[in-house]
């Protein structure tokens, strides 16, 4: 009669232990699961900003100019660290000088701020620096005189300011990144020529970097940045329009 029982019953049992067996595959394998046991919604909340954070593409700690001397760059490039920026570059660009249409500009910059990175491709920067820029094209003015129309040409003055701003850069893939810069500027002339601008100048800077990335490793770029510098001083205003370009190694 037992055996009777234990037969009946076998099949049931067998059932009963595939079912617990698959039900702790099934838990094995769920994301929701940890040692501790099941994650509540903070813990699933802070996993997925985690993964959310991790790089999508190949990421360097620093980013320098090569092969152009006429735009030399520095920059450390880490994510969610502090950032530091040092460049100088002289450039073909267009004015609004009625005169002088065509000029060539310098600039140099010193730039401290934290590198912010969002959802594995966003690059957000604030940053806080000191520069010098210079129009090295020649400028135009008259005045009276002693009843006598007097006229001088030459460079306007540079100026030294503080800056304030950002740069954002957005990874499209490995290969190809857009952004743009904005930059807030004031300052004042080194010296008071005829071609001062006056006590105060004041402006804004805005470019959009266009990179492309090449190489195995993608530690090689070449990055196009067209720009728009507008200056206002007290006595004179200048627009300069143009474009910088560097190749970049990134380590």
């Amino acid at each position: 009669m037992r055996h009777a029982y234990l037969k009946a019953m076998l099949p049931t049992m067998l059932v009963l232990t595939s079912l617990t067996f698959a039900d702790e595959v099934a838990q094995a394998n769920t994301p929701s699961q940890s040692k501790n046991g099941p994650m509540n919604n903070g813990q699933m909340q802070q996993m997925q900003t985690e993964q959310a954070a991790q790089p999508q593409y190949i990421e360097y700690h620093n980013r320098i100019a090569v092969f152009t001397p006429w735009h030399q760059v520095y920059e450390r490039i880490q994510t969610d660290a502090f950032y530091v920026g040092v460049e100088g570059w002289i450039q073909p660009a267009l004015s609004n000088n009625s005169h002088h249409r065509g000029v060539r500009i310098g600039e140099a910059e010193l730039r401290m701020g934290y590198n912010y990175f969002y959802n594995g491709v966003d690059h957000v920067t604030p940053f806080l620096g000191v520069g010098f820029f210079k129009d090295l094209g020649r400028e135009r003015s008259g005045w009276l005189e002693d009843n006598e129309h007097r006229h001088h040409e030459g460079q306007k003055a540079g100026i030294v300011y503080g800056v304030f701003g950002f740069l954002y850069d957005h990874e499209f893939n490995s290969v190809f990144n857009m952004g743009v810069n904005l930059k807030g500027i004031i300052g004042g002339p080194v010296s008071h020529r005829h071609h001062h601008w006056g006590s105060v100048v004041g402006g804004v800077d805005v470019s959009v970097p266009i990179t492309f990335r090449f190489g195995p490793k993608r530690h090689w770029d070449i990055r196009l940045e067209p720009f728009d510098i507008y200056l206002h001083g007290s006595e004179i205003s200048r627009n300069y329009f143009g474009g910088r370009s560097t190749i970049g190694y990134r380590f």
